[in-house]
């Protein structure tokens, strides 16, 4: 991609998924889709106008959430991904949407911050993001406490490890539902939902590579193809990142 003055400060990539955080891979991907270049910065938290990744600077603009910078895209460069939608595939794409960031989410949030196994490979990821010596007990310690009670304020943690991950099998299990045999959520066609879908489950079959979620996402075959047409589509060029 040409250089841009847009700088998306987000996650960083790891073996099978071009961005750990499902709403950067998100951002990215639709950035992707549109033509619009930019260039890919590890984001600090604590410098973002939300206090979370993704945010960007563009010229003078500084935004975060995902949701509201793809609506500030859209004002910017026009939308034409979403223009021809119907009004039921734009409902159905904002209930996918819901779906996949206000509830399958926490369950991923389980998958890699409470389940010990999968946070030591979380842990080995973000050690070399914090100071020398102590980044370990940075990221184990406050960092993962953090994460840890926000998923219990949020309901999710206060179930049974069981109860969780058939909260989030149910949820992928409708999405797959949905998605169906079409080459793209809403039909032959992209839309911007697809940058969350893909975000979503190219995330959740990466990482942790082992667990219901992974597995579940792995069973529906048609999942795996989107995955695979995805990555194809937008994520085959020399400077994927």
């Amino acid at each position: 991609m040409e250089p841009s003055t847009l700088i998306v400060y987000g996650g960083w990539s790891i073996p099978g998924v071009p961005d750990f955080s499902p709403f950067c891979l998100k951002l990215k991907t639709y950035l992707r889709m549109i033509g619009v270049p930019y260039t890919s910065k590890l984001g600090d938290p604590r410098k973002a106008p939300t206090k979370k990744i993704p945010y960007i600077h563009d010229g003078g603009t500084v935004l975060g959430d995902s949701g509201i910078i793809v609506e500030y895209l859209k004002k910017k460069h026009g939308d034409a991904l979403d223009a021809p939608l119907s009004a039921e595939q734009h409902a159905t794409g904002h209930l996918v949407r819901r779906t996949l960031e206000e509830s399958a989410y926490w369950s991923g949030v389980y998958a890699r911050w409470f389940e010990d196994d999968a946070f030591r490979e979380v842990l080995k990821m973000l050690t070399p993001l914090f100071p020398p010596v102590i980044g370990p007990f940075i990221a184990s310690g406050p960092v993962r406490g953090a994460v840890r009670k926000g998923a219990y304020a949020q309901g999710i943690a206060r179930h049974s490890r069981s109860e969780i991950y058939a909260h989030g099998c149910a949820d992928l299990d409708a999405v797959a539902v949905v998605l169906g045999k079409k080459p793209f959520l809403l039909g032959d066609a992209p839309s911007s939902y697809d940058a969350t879908l893909f975000g979503f489950v190219a995330n959740i079959m990466a990482f942790p590579p082992r667990g219901p979620l992974a597995e579940r996402v792995r069973s529906h075959t048609n999942f795996v193809a989107y995955v695979d047409r995805m990555n194809e589509r937008y994520w085959a060029t020399p400077d994927a990142k």
